[in-house]
């Protein structure tokens, strides 16, 4: 199997956290890391089975199809932030970010601007002195 050095870093990260106790790891689907580290976690998974894979939708679950549901529901544990249902759905992605930066114990991200909801997230998270891992700092390829 080909792994990238971010891959590479992801893991090691997330093994750290496990080692430390951790045993929750939340995931998201809007953008490529979101991606990288769904696929990193289920790989994880196979070697630690007792962590939960958590899937916070921006969206009410029945909002995705009965396939999308069903294979969601088959790997995760399925959150939906009550603060997501506030509000319009053009802000759902918005206030899922919130719900996780408030409520998350530590982000682990790949921030590369400082802009977009990925970077306002993080920000809100950092006010509430929660522990930030932006890989961005450390990967260089």
């Amino acid at each position: 199997m080909i792994t990238t050095h971010l891959e590479n870093q992801l893991e090691q990260v997330v093994k750290e956290l496990i080692a430390n106790g951790y045993d929750e790891f939340w995931c998201c689907e809007q953008g490529n890391f979101d991606w990288l580290a769904r696929t990193t976690m289920h790989r994880l998974k196979k070697e630690n089975p007792n962590i939960t894979l958590c899937y916070i939708c921006a969206y009410n679950p029945n909002h995705y199809s009965k396939i999308k549901q069903q294979f969601l529901e088959e790997r995760y544990e399925l959150i939906y932030p009550p603060i997501a249902a506030k509000g319009p759905q053009k802000f759902a992605i918005s206030q899922r970010n919130k719900y996780i930066a408030e409520s998350a114990d530590v982000i682990v991200c790949y921030i590369t601007h400082k802009s977009g909801g990925s970077y306002q997230a993080v920000r809100q998270a950092q006010q509430k002195q929660k522990l930030i891992i932006n890989l961005a700092k450390t990967h260089f390829s």
